[in-house]
């Protein structure tokens, strides 16, 4: 799994590991697609509900990573 930029620093700033997010993706809550057809997985991290953006090309790089509110 490959990480943009603006995923690494959100990830950063949220103390969440590559790992945290590839288990996420591999057991999400739920997940969407945003009206541009890129996935959405939502899940829960170390108490935080995050939700990761992956590429509509290439779904194994992960756009953006967000906290959620519950």
């Amino acid at each position: 799994m490959e990480f943009s930029r603006h995923a690494r620093n959100r990830m950063r700033r949220l103390g969440i590991s590559r790992q945290d997010v590839e288990r996420l993706r591999a057991e999400s809550e739920a997940w969407d697609e945003d009206p541009d057809g890129r996935r959405r997985y939502v899940g829960h991290v170390r108490g935080t509900r995050v939700r990761v953006v992956v590429a509509v090309d290439n779904p194994d790089l992960v756009v953006t990573v967000h906290a959620r509110r519950s």
